[in-house]
């Protein structure tokens, strides 16, 4: 027995070692991944020395006598620090995915070969000016040097996936420009959802839960619509399945910024703030950078992929951006006959436009493809392996067909490259003014003390029919008639408020011309306004605090409408008055270590349930809260209302009232709380059940990868109506929509990261991001801001050469013979 015990010893010991030295051997394989910071490195695609300094968080310092070689070396430092994200962004607008990840993702490049964005900057790169094609040849030079002469050093992705990337191409930078476009509209949900509920449950009872009509649009819900065509639905069901294998779900896709003017900032000169509310992953989306290369000297937060500043500051001004909501996209209901290939419109056959596409597919046979376009667009209700099978091939069936701004020529790099130089407020209007999508909210300070805006989208014109809903493709005169020119958009320019804020509100109060529908909630504009008239003068120290607000307008509203509802009710079970006194005294803040935040979220969320889901079935539920704006924007107005027929509980015989509903919904959040969290209500704290995760491509759920490559969970505060957004779905379910389950509230989307500049001191900003500038799980800079994220903290960057120069961190990249382009 003694011996059996010491060979047992013997054998788990030797495990043990193997174990410990082979994870040691697997560390030190991919820590050598990680990016060299110094010494000399030879290529000919620069003209002179290169000088790239790094501070403690890896932020690089760009010093080249011109701005190509700053270009090239952005695009080195960028393929260093986060190739994989770059490859898999420009794969996926090629709809090349599946050459790598297998089947699993056929469908998403079924969509995105269907939607064309590669065929439209193939097809228009001729039309890209000269200078913008210049960086960007300098920028995919300095990405294929680092490919070509690190072939046995890529980052441990492609090992894992076992294959190299191809050459980068100057196009592919103009992939993922169209790619953050295509992220971030929504509008074209609206579409296809909306009219599908009116499908669905009639043009009265619909019209009660879709948000209010702008001023500027139909207000009339068409009485007829045409039948969607079978497939329309995939659309939104495969995007949505995109965005959810590759971490960008949430749809509070806004942010936040402002500015203050002299008169309202303590330095005495302007201050600009933006936090990006983009979905969390791992790597998160930007880089930060500063560049002073020949004209150029700019510094802030580059796209991985793409070479300029896309947030930031120059020596003379500074700029801020937020989501416009702009609706950008249409979709029309077509009469397509596939075997003449021709559609028709204003009653005359009109031939369809047929591209073959090829879709390689890792261990599986290649998938063909078929795509048709209208003059409007590609038919788009053929994304998933189905297709317009007709019974008659000579009859004329319905399709759907998309027009996207995002499919149309534009100049959205030119247009930062603009900015980037700008010099002043002219030179900034003259380049917003060539920006197109995704339409940004631009926030504007200069060195002179002026402070403006511009609303830099691409406003289509359109014609007779209703843009929330799918049109009437046979007809022309729903086609859209143009654009509004630039110089009639939405701008401000010194306003006497002294500041200027925006948080994807509405643009402007009255408009001759359509923006959108889809506009967030006015919780997160109205509490910014309350700050910034809270006081006379505010501080960078001020602005931290009011980029991490936790106060929410809307929960108060909410709140006092609950509260209300009890005040002649007899309270008699314990819980429940534990409960309302805590609601009583409660400052509607989303304080991580409070637990008033969780028995408010969990009633909104029965209150949401009990008010929708007998409308619809859960399929159509699923639709109507994707967009999280929507429920919200028609809860808030019909709560107003306490004869609103929505209330009522269609499948009872009882009628209920709104007070009733109500009441229902705290104690089923209380209940639902005491069930998963039990009953001790001390314990219910927000941030243990609001939680973030930044999770890497690879990460599956239980695996023991994930504390390797995901950052997290850390408890958060906020919620989808606060300043600091802390987005959670209502639209997870785990079973029947009675029994409505989401993660527990998991915060899927908030700050990007945060920016603070004041004028003052022009030599640095403020700024953090949740994970850090490294795509490399082994790098000490995958996770090194997030700590400070969370807890509301900040870095300082400083850019003055002095400053600069103290960094030990050297790396050369030198003109000189012994390296490769």
């Amino acid at each position: 027995m003694k011996k059996i015990l010491t060979t047992a010893i013997v054998i788990v010991a030797s495990l043990l070692i193997i174990l410990v030295v082979s994870a040691f051997f697997i560390f030190r394989m991919f820590k050598s991944t990680t990016a060299q910071t110094e010494g000399t490195l030879y290529s000919a695609g620069v003209s002179a020395p290169v000088e790239i300094y790094r501070d403690s968080l890896a932020v690089p310092y760009i010093i080249s006598a011109n701005e190509n070689d700053a270009a090239f070396a952005m695009g080195f430092l960028h393929a260093q620090e986060r190739l994989f994200q770059m490859d898999v962004s420009r794969r996926a607008a090629e709809g090349r995915l599946s050459e790598i990840l297998g089947t699993e993702t056929i469908p998403f490049d079924r969509m995105f070969r269907t939607v064309g964005i590669h065929r439209m900057v193939r097809d228009n790169y001729s039309r890209v000016d000269s200078k913008t094609i210049e960086i960007l040849e300098a920028y995919a030079r300095g990405v294929n040097y680092f490919i070509n002469n690190n072939r046995s050093r890529l980052p441990i992705e492609f090992d894992l996936l076992g294959y190299e990337p191809y050459p980068w191409k100057p196009e592919h930078s103009l992939f993922i420009v169209r790619m953050m476009a295509w992220e971030l509209n929504i509008a074209w949900w609206e579409d296809i959802a909306f009219t599908h509920l009116v499908q669905t449950l009639g043009t009265e009872r619909a019209s009660l839960l879709l948000p209010d009509y702008p001023e500027n649009a139909p207000v009339i819900v068409p009485g007829s619509l045409a039948a969607l065509p079978p497939g329309s639905l995939e659309l939104i069901s495969t995007d949505r399945a995109f965005r959810a294998y590759f971490g960008k779900g949430g749809t509070h896709i806004g942010s936040n910024n402002w500015v203050v003017n002299a008169n309202m900032s303590a330095s005495g000169r302007p201050i600009i703030a933006n936090d990006p509310h983009l979905q969390f992953m791992a790597p998160g989306r930007w880089y930060a950078a500063v560049v002073k290369g020949g004209a150029l000297d700019v510094a802030g937060v580059s796209l991985p992929g793409v070479p300029m500043i896309v947030i930031g500051k120059n020596a003379s001004v500074s700029w801020a951006l937020t989501n416009v909501m702009a609706d950008d996209a249409d979709f029309y209901t077509e009469k397509v006959n596939l075997k003449n290939r021709t559609y028709l419109l204003d009653g005359a056959e009109k031939p369809l436009r047929k591209v073959k596409e090829l879709i390689k597919v890792k261990d599986s046979m290649d998938v063909e493809l078929d795509v048709y376009l209208t003059h409007r667009g590609p038919i788009v209700n053929e994304i998933h392996p189905y297709t317009l099978v007709l019974d008659d091939p000579y009859k004329y069936k319905p399709a759907l067909s998309m027009r996207w701004t995002g499919l149309e020529f534009s100049e959205e790099f030119r247009a930062f490259y603009g900015i980037n130089k700008s010099k002043n407020w002219d030179d900034f209007r003259n380049a917003v003014s060539l920006f197109a999508v995704p339409g940004q909210n631009f926030v504007y300070a200069d060195a002179a003390g002026n402070i403006g805006y511009i609303c830099g989208a691409k406003l289509a014109l359109r014609g007779a029919g209703n843009p929330m809903f799918a049109m009437d493709g046979s007809s022309s005169a729903n086609d859209w008639k143009g654009y509004l020119p630039a110089a009639q958009m939405p701008s401000l320019y010194n306003p006497l408020q002294n500041y200027i804020a925006s948080a994807n509100n509405k643009t402007v109060k009255s408009f001759p011309h359509y923006i959108s529908n889809l506009w967030e909630p006015s919780s997160r504009i109205t509490r910014i306004k309350t700050l910034l008239e809270s006081k006379p003068r505010h501080s960078v120290e001020d602005y931290k605090a009011y980029q991490i607000d936790i106060t929410s307008p809307y929960a108060a509203k909410m709140t006092r409408y609950l509260l209300r509802s009890f005040e002649k009710v007899k309270v008699n079970d314990r819980h429940l008055q534990e409960a309302l006194s805590l609601l009583k005294t409660w400052d509607y803040s989303f304080d991580a270590f409070s637990q008033v935040p969780a028995i408010y979220s969990a009633f909104f969320r029965q209150l949401l349930k009990k008010t929708f889901a007998d409308e619809m079935d859960a399929s159509l539920l699923n639709e109507y809260f994707h967009v999280a704006n929507v429920p919200y924007r028609v809860m808030e107005r019909i709560i107003a209302d306490s004869t609103n027929i929505l209330f009522d509980d269609r499948s009872t015989e009882k009628y209920e009232t709104r007070e009733m509903i109500l009441r229902e919904s705290l104690s089923d959040a209380l209940t639902e709380l005491e069930k998963k969290h039990g009953k001790d209500m001390s314990k219910w704290q927000w941030g243990r059940i609001h939680k973030v995760e930044l999770k890497h491509l690879f990460s599956s759920p239980g695996s023991i990868v994930n504390t390797v490559l995901n950052i997290g969970p850390y408890g958060t505060g906020g919620d989808g109506t606060t300043v600091m957004n802390g987005e959670y779905s209502f639209r997870e379910y785990s079973g029947p929509v009675k029994s409505m389950q989401t993660e527990d509230f998991k915060n899927i989307l908030g700050p990007s990261m945060r920016l603070i500049y004041d004028f003052a001191n022009p030599d640095e900003f403020h700024f953090v991001m949740p994970g850090g500038q490294s795509g490399n799980p082994f790098s000490t800079h995958y996770k090194d801001m997030t700590i400070n994220w969370v807890k509301g903290g900040y870095f300082k960057i400083k850019t003055d050469i002095n400053s600069i120069k103290q960094n030990k961190a050297l790396l050369i990249l030198s003109p000189e013979a012994g390296g490769s382009e």
